[in-house]
Parts: structure tokens; sequence; C-alpha cells
């Protein structure tokens, strides 16, 4: 009788031990929190750039796009720059943004970025990860 009683104690700690491995692999460590807030923050502040330089009054060249910010992709924020007229379509263009300790890092692709607006999104991207908020 004594011996059931060990084993199920024996599974009871297991289980507890298990449980504690999985919440300490599952939980984000806080750096990584913080990261992951810094890079939401800054792509909070690129979205309202983006749409005041290139989506706003003064379009423009953007007029035929919308953008699109996905703030909870996996691997991080990103922003996608759709066809108005069909959002549901591929992006044009894909701006993902990384954490690189305080500083972001940008992948930026997608077939807008091979035309002739390619300098313009490199210049206010770049001016907008330096901590500028004015249009080109």
């Amino acid at each position: 009788m004594d011996r059931p009683y060990r084993i199920r104690g024996c599974l009871a700690g297991a289980t507890t031990g298990l449980a504690f491995l999985a919440a300490a692999l599952l939980a984000p460590s806080p750096s990584l929190a913080q990261a992951s807030q810094a890079a939401y923050d800054f792509s909070r502040r690129l979205g309202t750039a983006m749409e005041k330089c290139w989506f706003g009054a003064n379009a423009g060249d953007f007029a035929k796009y919308v953008y699109s910010p996905e703030p909870n992709a996996t691997g991080g924020p990103r922003i996608l720059i759709v066809p108005r007229g069909s959002p549901h379509e591929l992006p044009v263009l894909v701006i993902e943004i990384h954490m690189q300790g305080n500083t972001p890092r940008l992948n930026v692709y997608g077939p807008l970025a091979a035309t002739n607006l390619q300098s313009r999104i490199a210049a206010d991207l770049r001016r907008w990860m330096d901590g500028g908020n004015g249009c080109g």
C-alpha cells in the first residue's frame, strides 16, 4: 500500500516540475519583452509618419495604396503597403521591424521597392529611423 502512494507522489512532483519548466520556457524574458515593446512603439511611430507623408492629403506617389499595420506578426511587427482597391491582394511593400538593442532594424521588400519610388522610400525610412518625423 505504501508503494502506490510513492508513485503518485513522484508523478505529482514530476508534473509540477514539467509545469514549472514549461512556464519558464514559454515566458518571455524581460529583455525580449522590452525589445518587443520597443519594436511595437517604433512601428506605431513609423505608421504615423507614413500616414502623414505617404498617404495623407498629398499622397501623390502613394495614392494607389494604403498601409496595413500588423503589430502582432510572427517575428515582430510589420507594415504592409497594399493596393487601395484590393487590400486582400499581396502587399506591394513589406516593412518588417526588428530591434537590435535599442536600434530598430528594418527588412524592406516587395515590388514597390524596385520601382522609381525606391530612393524616396529608402530616404524616408532612413530619416524616420534616425528619429525624424518630417516628409521628404
